[in-house]
């Protein structure tokens, strides 16, 4: 199993209520922390320019379901670079976080080689994802729900945010526990060389 990169603070985050993902995680709950606080226990976002990613590593397969309710599969997006993140609205790095995913998105679209997808926790599912998305003014990212946690099963992981890069083969070449600075200058050429090894 692929070594996680992970920020110093601890994760508690909770698997409970029948995988009911608590909002344990360094005891963030967007709910409770006015928006664009930063807790004294909250990890800073870190940089990609300081990040080495790993060996390239075969996934399980990885499904969730887009704003229709439609089945949707990692592999529908083999052949470009992903940028998978687990995130949730209770989360408040995951809510801090979200902004700057939202402007790296923008800045990709526009060559389409590398997909940006936010995969929500929430129970709530879509309408969740939706009334956050408009509160918080989030533009250019699809909304997808995993609210059964099937995902962090599946990777054996329990806290949020967790953003994994998957390469063009649909491998896994880093794992990220943790916010990440995604807006920060030369983000995109450093994930391309991390999608390729470099």
């Amino acid at each position: 199993m692929p070594q996680t990169l992970s920020t110093s603070v601890d994760r508690r985050a909770l698997l409970a209520n029948g995988g009911t993902l608590l909002a344990a995680w360094l005891g963030c709950n967007s709910i409770l922390a006015p928006s664009g606080a930063r807790a004294a226990d909250e990890p800073a976002p870190v940089s990609l320019s300081g990040l080495k990613g790993h060996a390239p590593t075969p996934l399980p397969a990885i499904d969730f379901t887009d704003e229709g309710g439609a089945a949707r599969h990692l592999a529908d997006w083999r052949g470009r670079i992903v940028i998978l993140n687990l995130w949730a609205t209770w989360c408040q790095p995951c809510v801090a976080e979200m902004p700057a995913l939202s402007r790296l998105a923008a800045r990709l679209s526009a060559t389409g080689d590398i997909a940006v997808l936010p995969v929500s926790v929430d129970r709530g599912g879509a309408a969740t994802v939706r009334r956050f998305y408009k509160a918080r003014a989030i533009a250019g990212l699809p909304v997808l729900c995993d609210p059964q946690m099937q995902i962090p099963t599946a990777l054996r992981e329990e806290g949020v945010p967790l953003s994994l890069l998957v390469d063009r083969q649909g491998r896994e070449v880093l794992r990220i526990v943790g916010p990440v600075r995604w807006d920060e200058a030369g983000a995109e050429d450093r994930i391309r060389r991390l999608a390729s090894g470099a």
